[in-house]
Parts: C-alpha cells; sequence; structure tokens
C-alpha cells in the first residue's frame, strides 16, 4: 500500500488521493443513509392484513447502504486504478528517456533542499523566485515571510535578500526598505 501511493507523476498522485475521497465519500454517504432509513423505518403487512409501521434497522436500509458503500468502493478503485496507468506510464517514459528521469531527480531534490522556515513561502512566490536568481546564477537556501504578505526575506549562500513581489515581478528592496522588515 505504501508503494501504492509514491508520488511518480503529479497527475498519477491526484487521481490516486481522488480515488481514496470517493471511497471515504461512499462510506458517509452510506452511513448518513442508513441513519435516514433507519430513522423513518418502514411498513409491514402482518398476517391479519393489518398495515404495521416499523422502526430500526431493515433490509432495505442494510441492502441501501451496502450499494452505496459497494459503488463508491468501486469508483474509487477504477480513479486508483487510472493513476496508477499514469504512473506505469511515466515508468516507460523515464525508461525510453533516461535523461528526462535524472532531471526529474534533480527538480526533486532541489524542492526537498530547499525549506520554508515559519510556514511554507506560497507557490506563486517560489515559482517566481526561483528563475529570478537562476538568472543572476545564485541559489536559494530558504525563503522567510515577513510582516508583509508582499516582502520575502531570501536567504543565498552568501548573503540575505529583502525581495517585494509585484505585478511587474520580483524587486531587491535597498537597505533603507528592508529595514521596516528586520
Amino acid at each position: 500500500m505504501k508503494k501504492l501511493f509514491i508520488k511518480q507523476s503529479l497527475m498519477g498522485y491526484a487521481l490516486k488521493i481522488a480515488g481514496l475521497v470517493v471511497m471515504a465519500w461512499g462510506v458517509i454517504q452510506g452511513i448518513f443513509s442508513l441513519v435516514m432509513m433507519v430513522q423513518m423505518g418502514g411498513q409491514m403487512v402482518n398476517e391479519w392484513g393489518e398495515i404495521q409501521y416499523t422502526s430500526g434497522m431493515t433490509g432495505a436500509a442494510l441492502f441501501a447502504f451496502v450499494g452505496i458503500v459497494a459503488t463508491h468502493f468501486l469508483y474509487g478503485l477504477l480513479v486508483i486504478g487510472f493513476g496508477e496507468v499514469i504512473d506505469l506510464l511515466q515508468k516507460i517514459y523515464f525508461r525510453l528517456n533516461p535523461e528526462a528521469e535524472q532531471e526529474w531527480v534533480k527538480e526533486q531534490e532541489e524542492q526537498q533542499t530547499i525549506t520554508y522556515p515559519d510556514g511554507d513561502a506560497p507557490f506563486w512566490v517560489r515559482s517566481d523566485l526561483k528563475p529570478f536568481y537562476e538568472k543572476k546564477g545564485l541559489a536559494i537556501k530558504s525563503i522567510e515571510k515577513t510582516k508583509d504578505s508582499y516582502v520575502f526575506k531570501v536567504n543565498l549562500e552568501d548573503r540575505s535578500d529583502y525581495v517585494a513581489m509585484g505585478n511587474e515581478g520580483p524587486r531587491i528592496l535597498s537597505e533603507e526598505e528592508a529595514e521596516k522588515y528586520m
């Protein structure tokens, strides 16, 4: 089970998680319908032809519960299967193109080496700052939030910059501007 949820491709991993969500939703929906049917009860005709109302667990309520859970379980397995197919296609692609696999492994390692203390830096900040500093030939060690949601402290190998994120892209603040965020 642990190998099933190894992140080999983003789409395959997302589909596998979606399959688990479908299964969990089926259990929740099944329990809800079971409770509703038990509360409503049902009716039956006794041996003298009189209609009697019953409450409690009936065969119909249990049958509905099992049917809903089984259906969602099947749909969840199908969605997980699609995710597994995508992962298998990714493995085939990596076998045909080893350079692509090396590049993917390198990207995964870079994502793990960059730490984001004091909470995770937003994705849009990371995606803007990474190419900004790569053009300058610098590697980012960490990105920290400041009290302003559009200003971030970027720790590099030899220094730290305070960077304002704006519509025009990242802008390194001067020392006077950065003093407000220190």
